[in-house]
């Protein structure tokens, strides 16, 4: 392989944090509207999916494509940031559902899904806003805090939207 058509990490940076993020806020916000919404297990599991695939493929397509308006960029190397892109919002945004994907085999979380599925995101956030502060070489306190605060109040948000429908929908029924 010649200098130069290796990548490193550090290449992908911008792909990684953006499908990171992005993977576990919308996630997160649908699961989170979906609690609020008083809505079971199996409806949060298919909406949690099907936004962590449907969402996951969209971004990567528009990384690629806002990737190829550059003409610095190869289509080579905007297929890659997609790739990059796809892989960390899929692994990233599927940690809002693993406590709902544990649920029946771990009996604690019957009861606590949710505020585990929030330690686990709340923990994501903070590694991703850690990572974010490292690459950047900004302070990673504050990346851990801003990337935390905006996460969370997407879910916050998502959470009370969810809560309103629910009730709305319940009362038109």
């Amino acid at each position: 392989m010649k200098e130069g058509d290796s990548m490193a990490v550090k290449d992908y940076a911008k792909s990684i944090i953006y499908g990171g993020l992005d993977g576990i806020i919308t996630t997160f916000a649908v699961v989170a509207g979906s609690v609020g919404g008083n809505l079971g297990l199996t409806t949060i599991i298919i909406l949690g999916f099907s936004n962590l695939l449907a969402d996951g493929f969209s971004m990567a397509a528009g990384d690629y494509l806002s990737s190829t308006t550059s003409k610095e960029v190869d289509n080579k190397d905007a297929f890659k940031n997609a790739i990059a892109t796809f892989t960390s919002f899929n692994a990233f945004g599927l940690i809002p559902l693993l406590a709902y994907l544990l649920v029946n085999h771990l009996t604690f979380l019957q009861d606590h899904t949710f505020a585990v599925a929030c330690v686990l995101v709340s923990f994501a956030l903070a590694l991703l806003g850690w990572v974010k502060g490292t690459i950047t070489e900004e302070s990673r306190k504050k990346e851990m805090l801003r990337t935390l605060l905006v996460g969370l109040l997407a879910a916050l948000f998502a959470y009370y939207v969810g809560q309103f429908l629910g009730a709305l929908i319940g009362t038109i029924n």
